[in-house]
């Protein structure tokens, strides 16, 4: 005589088993939830402080345009007000060096050296360099704001420059 079993049910290991997968898999939904949140919030205070970095540095332009350069000062700070207050501005300005002597002579050296006649760019790059050190200033306007216990910025670089200033040729 054969006896059939009929078995309809789970045995306790694969409830278990079961119970495990769903709970590790839930678990990282949810770790990759609090991830993508963190990310989010993170971008738009990156986002918004870009923002006021570049509104901040066109008022700042348009502040000293047509002002002689001198009259722009080496730093300036403050607060935004209202629903920005959380972030805080800072304005550097420096004169802007920029040496083209390099060129001069590597027009010198694909000119066939030293045995060859000077190029008249060597005569001029001094000169365009000087003008570009005296009719121009670099100024960077940074953003900061408070992130959990570290403070982060972002920064935007702009040049102005006198276009009234004559021309050392």
């Amino acid at each position: 005589m054969i006896v059939k079993l009929n078995h309809k049910g789970l045995t306790l290991v694969e409830v278990l088993i079961a119970m495990s997968i769903f709970v590790i898999s839930f678990l990282v939904l949810v770790d990759t939830q609090n991830m993508s949140l963190r990310n989010s919030a993170h971008s738009k205070r990156m986002t918004t402080a870009t923002l006021l970095a570049q509104e901040k540095l066109s008022e700042m332009v348009l502040k000293y345009k047509g002002k002689s350069l001198s009259e722009i000062p080496e730093k300036e700070d403050g607060k935004f007000e209202g629903t920005r207050s959380a972030y805080r501005w800072e304005e550097i300005s420096r004169d802007f060096k920029y040496d083209l002597s390099f060129l001069a002579d590597m027009a010198q050296a694909a000119a066939g050296g030293e045995e060859a006649p000077p190029s008249p760019l060597t005569a001029y790059l001094p000169k365009i360099s000087e003008f570009i050190q005296n009719s121009s200033k670099e100024i960077t306007v940074t953003v900061f704001w408070k992130e959990g216990e570290a403070e982060r910025k972002v920064s935007i670089t702009t040049h102005l420059f006198d276009y009234k200033a004559p021309l050392p040729l």
